[in-house]
């Protein structure tokens, strides 16, 4: 296979247990390097399951998933640095500073130390919310929150 796509699945498939239809049947993607991807699809098309499967969070019954040209049926550990996601509800928590939600992401994505407080540093400015940063997200409005749920997601430069 030669590595052109960032993203590719072939045929994948996914039915949910007690469905009669599948939620993925036939879902083949191709994502180039360096391209803007928005995928779009009426409510209840798959959409949300088609990323998760990708990204490693929810199985599926057949199909092919390469990630940087690595087949990931063996498992998802050599990709998941690759692999920045941002979910569609703000997962932070509210009881936290941006830069207490900040740090403990980037624990989780195994970033040392010094490298973690520069990306901190880099993406608060980037996004606009340097300010904020010793600010408790309960704070935040639904726009700001937002950004730092995409700079959780960015913090390991996927």
């Amino acid at each position: 296979m030669d590595n052109q796509f960032a993203i590719e699945t072939r045929a994948l498939k996914k039915t949910y247990k007690g469905k009669s239809h599948p939620t993925l049947d036939d879902f083949s993607l191709r994502i180039p390097y360096g391209s803007l991807f928005g995928l779009l699809a009426p409510n209840g098309a798959g959409k949300t399951t088609a990323i998760n499967i990708i990204c490693g969070l929810r199985r599926y019954d057949s199909g092919e998933i390469f990630i940087d040209g690595h087949d990931v049926s063996d498992g998802m550990q050599h990709v998941k640095p690759l692999l920045g996601l941002v979910p569609q509800d703000i997962a932070l928590f509210p009881s936290l500073t941006a830069y207490e939600n900040l740090k403990i992401f980037g624990g989780l994505y195994g970033l040392e130390k010094t490298l973690l407080e520069e990306r901190i540093d880099q993406l608060l400015e980037l996004f606009d919310l340097s300010a904020s940063r010793n600010s408790y997200i309960n704070r935040f409005s639904g726009g700001m929150k937002r950004r730092v749920n995409v700079i959780a997601g960015m913090l390991h430069a996927p």
